[in-house]
């Protein structure tokens, strides 16, 4: 049993009231109701992809380190490839090494490789 103190309801509690929200002002921040917010804090609960994503740009934080409490403790994409990308890493670094890897598989350029984002 993960101890509650790391679990992702309480990672959730602890950035909502280090960032001094109530949890209607993050509920109105991420698109949901002050019950869903609750919900997730008291465990009973868990965010659907889409709002895991909006919590943690509303709360700054990684998606990974959101969920399961360090982006080292995301699951790999089946690839070996961590889900998240390490804290030192850029965005568009990390998606120039994807263009680069796709392209040599693909046997193509890289600049013909085309990324597109939804977050």
């Amino acid at each position: 049993m993960i101890p509650v103190s790391h679990s992702f309801a309480a990672r959730l509690r602890k950035l909502r009231e280090e960032r001094g929200m109530s949890k209607t002002g993050l509920g109105k921040a991420v698109g949901v109701s002050t019950t869903c917010v609750w919900n997730w804090e008291e465990g009973n609960t868990e965010p659907r992809p889409h709002n895991l994503a909006e919590l943690a740009r509303v709360l700054r934080v990684s998606g990974a380190y959101l969920e399961f409490g360090s982006d080292r403790n995301a699951p790999d994409d089946g690839a070996g490839c961590k889900v998240s990308a390490a804290p030192e890493e850029s965005l568009s670094s990390v998606i120039n090494d994807a263009k680069q890897r796709i392209a040599k598989l693909a046997g193509i350029g890289p600049e013909r490789v085309k990324i597109s984002l939804d977050y």
